[in-house]
């Protein structure tokens, strides 16, 4: 496929980093993170959409979808010069609302990926089903900006699924075998491992 030169995003839940494969449970990341852009590596005669995603989520493909960011918009007033914080400017579009991450109980860790698309026109019409792929090809997107991190199952889950999706949590089961669940108990442990090592924590 085609390859694109991208920066990594400045993002955070409630003050935590994204980190680059750093893990955020579905309760820290109850509410739409905050996103710093870099102005210099912006073309300032465009707009940009800002998507976050899951490949791993089969019940909620784009979880978030805001259309129409400026570059050559005024700071936030807590901003640095070089960063703008994109989630306080008014003038974007709010394409599809914010859903939380929606990891399965039992199926380990979920990715979640922030990425920032510069807009060929008019503003994507996003729903939850589409992909990426399929957006980039219709409305002529172009991958700008990357930030991704991990989720795994806590009680935030069922109530996110009934509340936004209008779903049933106990309609996903996920059969679980033993190996299965050394396998988990193996992966988390690895994860929070890495997480101390690399002062992701």
């Amino acid at each position: 496929g085609e390859e694109y030169r991208m920066f990594p995003l400045h993002a955070h839940f409630n003050g935590k980093n994204f980190d680059f494969g750093g893990i955020n449970s579905p309760s820290q990341a109850a509410s739409p993170p905050e996103v710093s852009l870099d102005l210099h590596n912006l073309n300032a005669d465009s707009k940009y959409t800002l998507m976050m995603l899951s490949p791993d989520c089969t019940s909620c493909g784009i979880h978030w979808c805001v259309s129409d960011i400026s570059a050559s918009q005024p700071l936030a007033p807590d901003a640095t010069a070089s960063d703008s914080d994109v989630t306080s400017e008014c003038d974007v579009t709010t394409v599809l609302d914010y859903v939380p991450p929606v990891p399965l109980k039992g199926a380990g860790f979920y990715r979640y990926v922030l990425v920032l698309l510069e807009q060929n026109s008019t503003p994507p019409s996003v729903s939850r089903s589409d992909t990426l792929p399929q957006l980039i090809s219709k409305y002529e997107l172009v991958p700008v900006g990357l930030a991704f991190f991990q989720s795994c199952w806590d009680s935030t889950v069922g109530h996110t699924l009934a509340k936004h999706l209008d779903m049933d949590e106990k309609q996903f089961v996920v059969q679980k075998t033993k190996d299965n669940q050394e396998h988990y108990a193996e992966e988390l442990f690895l994860r929070k491992e890495w997480e101390m090592k690399t002062g992701f924590m």
